[in-house]
């Protein structure tokens, strides 16, 4: 009787709802195409394993997105940025760039993909990370400030002498009295507004999530070299070299005149609040003129719910790819065009389209002279055996075994195409 009742309840399902009809595209998270990369507290950097570049595809998924985060340090275990070598290119960002961090003994991941930056909670890093815990660093929430005792200002002035760049060195003098030291957050960015007069103009100093430095050493200073004198903010993540360079864009001086930090600098930074840090006078053109640096430490705006989804949307929605191959692409370089033959970005539309028109079958022809397409959509990607029968295009389900055939138009245009 139980097995008559749950035959008649499937039959009855069957006639009300019908069989759902296979659809050709069915793209799914593909970390076999990916390459990934950790950058751990210790400074070392691992490869991470197909197990753990399906973690961090799965944790960077856009769904559950924290709006805040608790208070306390955070323990960064570890950066992880993904490639995929078969459709990068010089002008895509890769994604997802996913730093895995603690708080509180609750794991965190943030992802990160140009101004998108969004936060979840996990049940854990990616295995290969955890090995490493053990030397996972502390990052507060906030910047902090400090300024620099006498031995590390006369450890300023004596890098500066130091010869950088290209013969002829340029002349770089430090100014000792402006050292002043950060302890880095964990996320966001360093704002310097340089304002004289009625002017005024933000430099940004990014808190890079794949080099992540826990202190920022800044100072004010003069290159001299044949193009002229320059001032700028020098600064260094260990006190050594002050090799890179923060000025606004006419930075150009004929003499300096004197430099101070100014009074009562805060010891914390309060997220969106500019902060007065150095003045600056000096000559330019026979007049004399005043500049102030002000810091303002910016957090990342974390993206959530439908705002997190329609931004992503925008990112990803043009970001397609097509390849034909002769051979399996696992491990694969774009560079190893013997086999490959991409798809020219103008006929990515029709492709997935044709697809997506495709009627189901049980028909399939023979292996074309290209047997295999890969399709590829953001982080997803999907295989297809294709065949031919006369002029007609099969494609294959490499998972599914599912034949797919498409429309004779479709298939009209296919051949004219990429044959």
């Amino acid at each position: 009787m139980k097995k008559y009742l749950v035959f008649s309840t499937l039959a009855i399902l069957f006639f009300l709802f019908g069989c759902e009809e296979e659809h050709a595209l069915r793209l799914h998270t593909a970390p076999e195409y990916y390459q990934g990369r950790a950058m751990l507290p210790n400074g070392q950097q691992i490869e991470l394993p197909e197990v753990d570049r399906s973690h961090v595809l799965e944790s960077c998924a856009p769904d559950h997105a924290v709006t805040d985060l608790p208070e306390g340090d955070r323990r960064w275990l570890g950066t992880v940025t993904l490639t995929q070598p078969l459709t990068a290119t010089t002008s895509t960002p890769a994604f997802p760039t996913a730093t895995f961090f603690n708080v509180n003994e609750q794991s965190f991941v943030q992802c990160h993909v140009e101004s998108i930056t969004y936060v979840k909670q996990i049940d854990a890093a990616p295995g290969s990370i955890l090995n490493f815990a053990n030397t996972a660093d502390d990052f507060p929430a906030v910047a902090k400030l400090r300024v620099a005792q006498s031995f590390e200002r006369a450890q300023f002035l004596k890098e500066l002498k130091k010869p950088i760049g290209n013969e002829p060195y340029p002349i770089r003098t430090g100014m000792e009295q402006t050292l002043v030291h950060v302890t880095m957050p964990f996320e966001g960015s360093l704002i310097f507004t340089f304002k004289a007069d009625d002017e005024e103009e933000n430099v940004t100093y990014p808190i890079n999530a794949t080099s992540r430095d826990p202190y920022l050493s800044l100072g004010l200073g003069t290159e001299e070299s044949d193009a002229g004198m320059q001032y700028a903010i020098y600064t260094s993540s260990n006190q050594e070299k002050y090799a890179d360079a923060l000025q606004p864009k006419d930075a150009f001086i004929t003499r300096l005149l004197g430099a101070k930090i100014l009074n009562d600098l805060p010891s914390t930074l309060e997220p969106g609040k500019q902060y007065p840090l150095f003045s600056v006078s000096y000559m330019r053109d026979g007049k004399p003129h005043q500049q102030y640096v002000s810091i303002t430490y910016k957090a990342n705006k974390l993206l959530h719910g439908d705002e997190l989804k329609k931004k992503m949307h925008q990112q990803f929605a043009n970001r397609r790819h097509a390849v034909f191959h002769e051979l399996a692409l696992i491990g694969t370089k774009s560079t190893d065009t013997s086999f490959l033959k991409h798809v020219p970005a103008k006929d990515h539309d029709f492709l997935f389209e044709a697809i997506e028109r495709s009627n189901s079958t049980s028909q399939f022809g023979s292996p074309a002279p290209m047997p295999y397409l890969t399709l590829f959509e953001g982080v997803s990607a999907q295989t297809f055996d294709v065949s031919y029968y006369k002029d007609d295009v099969f494609l294959t389900n490499s998972k599914t075994n599912s034949h797919f055939k498409l429309l004779q138009e479709d298939a009209e245009q296919w051949h004219k195409l990429f044959d």
